[in-house]
């Protein structure tokens, strides 16, 4: 009988097999830098947990959609040239990005990893107590 670890026994989600969702070379190397920096970030803030992994995939799957939509709009731009009408319409693309965008900062928010609601995501850090003289009056010494 052999031992082998468990994945996920450790707080950490296991990362998902990105080449079942990503084809793209580029899409996969960027959704594991992603997936490592979303990791490093939650642990060294004590939020990190298994319970997390779904919310963390979704986050990542978004941002790499939001690079890959985001690439197409600066190679093509907002708008693009209509096949049959006189005004050009709105690059699809540009839709992609900006509900990919909302997204993200809604993932970041719930996740704790979004700057303006990262304090609200940690455990508090209290401060030292300091002995004071009115401590040692009142019997209340600190060690």
């Amino acid at each position: 009988m052999s031992l082998s670890a468990i994945s996920g026994s450790d707080g950490v989600p296991p990362e998902p097999e990105w080449s079942a969702i990503f084809s793209d070379k580029c899409d996969l190397a960027s959704a594991k830098e992603h997936w490592g920096a979303a990791i490093r970030e939650l642990r060294a803030e004590g939020t990190l947990t298994v319970a997390n992994g779904h919310a963390i995939r979704r986050l990542i799957e978004f941002r790499v959609q939001y690079e890959r939509a985001a690439r197409h709009v600066a190679e093509h731009g907002a708008i693009q040239e209509a096949k049959f009408a006189t005004v050009g319409q709105f690059n699809p693309y540009w839709a992609v990005m900006k509900h990919s965008s909302d997204e993200i900062r809604l993932l970041e928010a719930e996740l704790g990893i979004a700057p303006t609601r990262r304090g609200r995501a940690t455990k508090v850090k209290r401060a030292e107590k300091i002995n004071r003289a009115s401590d040692k009056y009142l019997g209340k010494s600190v060690s």
